[in-house]
């Protein structure tokens, strides 16, 4: 129930403001009259001004007319013939017809004429008269000796242009006696309301103050409400309705989400050996550590006693949720120390279960992480699980590769398979492509797709580029060695590797320790490239062909490369992806796409590459679209060095020749 005063003072601003709207609206009806009564004012001074200018207009030329008449009546009276020149009694009416801006005619019975003056000036020319012209101001006079025609016309047009002046200047004045009347009226106005809004702001002083109060006890229940009192992160309820959200935009997302259900192991003991207080430290100083880990858009929660949960968002694949709980192992192993006068040595264990697999609610998601957490726990603790099992054994060899790469690098166990490119008029080799492939000596030969995220998300993506730009000028040398003709090879280049500064130095120090020519390295980038900075890669492209090494864009048509790009971008070669080809004999969608994209790179001045052909129809139809190159394991698979010496030497894959 709202206080007596307050009531008051509310039913007061009430009629206050109702009273105040109808002087507004009073106030605003007076301005309104006033102003048409202005212009209407203005317009009626205007029109009489426009009528007594054409009446004298039309005096003048009566007066003319009549005189003009009169003057030729008397000095043709005596003469039995007309005077060759009738332009002579025209003179007299010489300024006359000057100021007016008028025409004075003579005329006979036949309608010709036989003097005229225009503007002061005599004339023999006909009247012209423009289109859409207004009616002439004109006046005639017959004279009876003769049978002649004195006209005298103004135009009127002409007539009202004298006016523009006086026109403007009554209008002016009628806009500036209006301006100073809106300018009274709103200040007028301005200084009703500001009254009104001081004398509102007195009256509502209880009523702020009371909401408030209002809003600071219920920010303050909403604080408690989503906020765990304890350790400052979301409570339980928060955690639904976050998860929730995210939940829904899950589905329309190709990225991953995980459920971290993590339990400190052996909390009890720290309970019982050091007290709830130092149980409570124990949870706080947890927290603000996974707040560390995590990234800002991850949902973290603590669902009570010693079990927190977090919803990690938009991750790239399985094997980065197993880093990321692995980073969150790692960062809780490390000793809490002045937990209640005692440093203690704390591990957790996780369970995750993976949005949709594991469940598709937040409730079937928690059931599936609870599942996985009591197999961490029995695993010996200090762990995570996945709730699907074959994830558990894919993440633990990610972790044992990702381990490795210094030694594998090291040891030369990455190696290189190369895959031959051919014109498609005589199939000669005109390229290769180096494929990386790890050699490992337990698991056997590792394919690029399992390892190179890994080696991008462990920051090792650099070293290895480096590491393969060398080994590959290092096999160009050793064909040399062995006399066989040289083509380009083309190495892939990750997008971190084309933002380091100091790629092209790389090339050229791998370029002159093994005395290799720029024209046989190639190397291949992708759209993926160019998201986050395309003017820093761009630079490092041009410094790069520069060189004298030629560039490509792989893949193209996966990502984001728009005409702009491209013609931006310092290339020299388009490669088709394999997509477009693989149903380019029976998809119209993707035989335009390609026939297109051809047009296009050929305008630009660029080469194009089909990846992936596997049959000879595919070839055949690229060759009618005017394609230049192909590559696919139709014509040459990726195969090992010493096997590929026999391509260079032959200079035709073996299906050439049976062609």
């Amino acid at each position: 129930m709202r206080p007596p005063r307050l009531t008051l003072a509310l039913a007061w601003l009430g009629a206050a403001w109702r009273g105040s709207r109808a002087w507004s609206v009073l106030c605003a009806i007076l301005a309104i009259c006033l102003l048409l009564s202005i212009w209407i004012y203005t317009a009626i001074r205007l029109d009489d001004e426009t009528r007594q200018a054409l009446d004298r207009a039309r005096i003048e030329n009566h007066d003319v007319a009549t005189i003009l008449g009169a003057h030729l009546d008397d000095a043709l009276e005596a003469s039995p013939e007309l005077p060759p020149d009738l332009s002579f009694f025209l003179r007299p009416y010489r300024d006359i017809s000057r100021k007016a801006r008028g025409r004075i005619e003579i005329m006979n019975r036949q309608g010709e004429l036989l003097a005229a003056m225009e503007n002061g000036v005599p004339t023999m020319a006909p009247k012209s008269s423009a289109p859409h012209a207004m009616a002439p101001l004109l006046e005639q006079r017959l004279v009876a000796h003769h049978g002649l025609l004195v006209r005298v016309s103004q135009d009127q047009a002409l007539v009202l242009a004298t006016l523009a002046g006086m026109r403007r200047r009554h209008l002016t004045q009628a806009g500036l006696l209006s301006l100073a009347l809106l300018a009274l009226g709103g200040a007028i106005l301005l200084a009703a309301r500001r009254r009104l809004q001081w004398q509102r702001r007195q009256s509502e002083g209880e009523q702020i103050t009371l909401s408030l109060q209002l809003a600071q006890e219920k920010s303050r229940a909403d604080q408690l409400a989503a906020h765990d009192a304890l350790t400052g992160v979301a409570s339980r309820r928060r955690f639904y309705e976050s998860a929730g959200g995210k939940l829904l935009h899950a589905r329309r997302s190709r990225n991953h989400y995980a459920l971290l259900y993590l339990d400190i192991d052996r909390f009890k003991q720290v309970n019982e050996r050091l007290g709830y207080l130092a149980g409570d430290a124990l949870l706080h100083a947890v927290a603000q550590r996974l707040q560390q880990v995590l990234r800002e858009y991850d949902v973290l929660a603590r669902l009570g006693g010693d079990e927190f949960v977090v919803l990690l968002s938009e991750v790239a694949s399985e094997e980065r949720v197993a880093a990321i709980a692995s980073a969150v192992l790692a960062a809780l192993r490390q000793p809490f120390t002045s937990i209640a006068g005692h440093e203690i040595a704390a591990t957790a264990s996780i369970g995750i279960a993976l949005y949709p697999r594991d469940g598709q609610s937040v409730d079937a998601l928690l059931s599936s992480a609870d599942s996985a957490l009591s197999a961490a726990k029995t695993a010996g603790r200090d762990g995570f699980r996945f709730h699907d099992m074959a994830l558990n054994l894919s993440s633990a060899r990610s972790l044992e590769l990702q381990g490795r790469f210094a030694t594998a690098m090291r040891d030369d166990e990455f190696c290189f398979h190369y895959q031959g490119k051919f014109d498609t008029a005589q199939l000669r080799i005109v390229g290769l492509e180096a494929l990386l492939r790890w050699d490992h000596p337990h698991h056997g030969l590792i394919f690029p797709n399992e390892f190179i995220g890994l080696a991008e998300e462990s920051e090792a993506i650099v070293a290895l580029g480096n590491w393969s730009i060398n080994a590959v000028c290092r096999q160009l040398a050793q064909w040399r060695s062995a006399g066989l003709p040289l083509s380009p090879v083309a190495i892939n280049i990750s997008a971190k590797q084309l933002r380091d500064p100091l790629l092209p130095e790389t090339v050229t120090r791998a370029l002159e320790r093994h005395a290799i020519t720029p024209d046989l390295l190639e190397l291949e980038v992708t759209e993926s490239c160019f998201i986050d900075d395309i003017s820093q890669a761009k630079n490092v492209l041009r410094r790069l062909r520069a060189l004298g090494l030629t560039i490509s864009l792989d893949d193209y048509g996966t990502g984001y490369s728009g005409l702009s790009h491209i013609k931006m971008l310092p290339i020299h070669t388009l490669k088709i992806d394999r997509s477009f080809i693989r149903d380019i004999a029976i998809d119209r969608n993707d035989a335009m796409i390609v026939a297109s994209t051809i047009a296009l790179a050929r305008g630009l001045g660029l080469q194009v590459v089909a990846e992936g052909v596997e049959s000879g129809e595919q070839l055949a139809h690229l060759r009618r679209l005017g394609c230049q190159q192909v590559q696919g394991f139709y014509l040459h698979r990726p195969a090992p060095p010493a096997a590929v010496a026999a391509l260079l030497a032959e200079g035709r894959p073996a299906l050439a020749y049976a062609m």
